[in-house]
């Protein structure tokens, strides 16, 4: 009894530990918000206006690119599993399932936590531990940092030198980039895990750090395949959000928001803020003012694209949930 209590006590500190650190971010977020509203001038009426030039076809589709997101993501962590458990793994509707709860949860509490989570628990009923199915999670999520870089490179090069010397590269670092992506992901999970120390949120960037390293062991033709499918899954992201701010304000060129959406992402992806809450916002408004956008409007169009998005991934929900239940139906 008393081995038992010892070893549950970590365990309810880091869980302790993970609820201060998600409602610190859920406050901090709101608070963002809150301030970006008022310093700008932004109102309601006007988050409104701006909402009325979304038409409903537009959010049938948002509502599509969103369920495909979601797919991609459930086919590289089904890809992850088989290579990682000798070929076991999960029903693809399971696996879109369990990621597409994972990332509603995610705009409560960060997502980085609450996929895993959600994830371990809907493949402990096909015989795969949670403990691997979070790691493999984690591992799958971790790729999405190598992919921003990727995706930063590609943008600084469409700068400096067009178009086809940018497709040129992508091209090239896929081809033959992964003898250098293993040194890379292993300096990213050293990074990371310093990052984690130095602002004392130790848990969540260990385990991201501990996916980054086993990415780096995976072999290049599943590195090939996986980064294949986030490069995939990332444009389909910026194309969404950038798109959807391009229809808000239709005289806004859409270029530099292409450009510097890795480094937005970047922003929206830290573990410890659900969603990028408040920071996300922030950084929308501040890369449309740099191109001429009074604040107000800015901040107007920053909160109505967070609306829209939460509001597609809402209709598209269900029917990703469905899927789901029809693998429990037809194993």
């Amino acid at each position: 009894m008393g081995l038992t209590v010892l070893s549950d006590r970590p365990r309810h500190l880091t869980r302790n530990k993970r609820i201060r650190w998600t409602l610190a971010g859920s406050i901090a977020g709101c608070a963002l918000l809150i301030v970006l509203l008022d310093l700008t001038g932004a109102t309601l009426a006007g988050i409104t206006h701006v909402l009325r030039g979304i038409s409903w076809p537009v959010y049938v589709l948002i509502m599509a690119a969103q369920s495909l997101i979601v797919l991609i993501a459930a086919m590289k962590w089904r890809i992850v599993l088989s290579e990682t458990l000798g070929n076991q793994t999960i029903p693809l509707g399971a696996a879109t399932s369990a990621t597409a709860t994972g990332a509603l949860f995610g705009q409560v509490i960060s997502i980085q936590v609450s996929v895993p989570i959600v994830r371990a628990w809907v493949a402990r009923r096909y015989g795969i531990s949670a403990h691997a199915a979070a790691g493999t999670s984690l591992f799958e999520q971790s790729l999405e940092l190598l992919t921003l870089g990727l995706a930063a490179l590609a943008g600084l090069t469409l700068v400096a030198f067009g178009t086809v010397a940018a497709i040129g590269i992508m091209l090239m670092l896929l081809v033959i980039g992964v003898p250098l992506m293993k040194p890379a992901l292993r300096l990213m999970a050293k990074v990371v895990r310093q990052a984690g120390k130095w602002i004392k949120a130790g848990s969540a960037f260990t385990v991201l750090s501990d996916g980054l390293n086993h990415a780096a062991n995976q072999s290049p033709a599943v590195l090939h395949k996986l980064m294949g499918l986030s490069l995939i899954r990332y444009v389909l992201i910026a194309a969404l959000n950038v798109g959807v701010v391009w229809m808000l304000l239709p005289k806004l060129d859409p270029l530099p928001l292409f450009v510097s959406f890795p480094l937005i992402l970047l922003v929206i992806s830290l573990p410890f803020l659900p969603a990028g809450l408040g920071i996300a916002e922030v950084t929308w408004a501040s890369a449309l003012f740099v191109q001429g956008i009074d604040a107000a409007t800015a901040a107007e169009t920053a909160v109505s694209l967070r609306i829209v998005s939460i509001g597609g991934f809402l209709l598209a929900y269900p029917f990703l949930f469905l899927l789901g239940y029809k693998s429990q139906q037809n194993p």
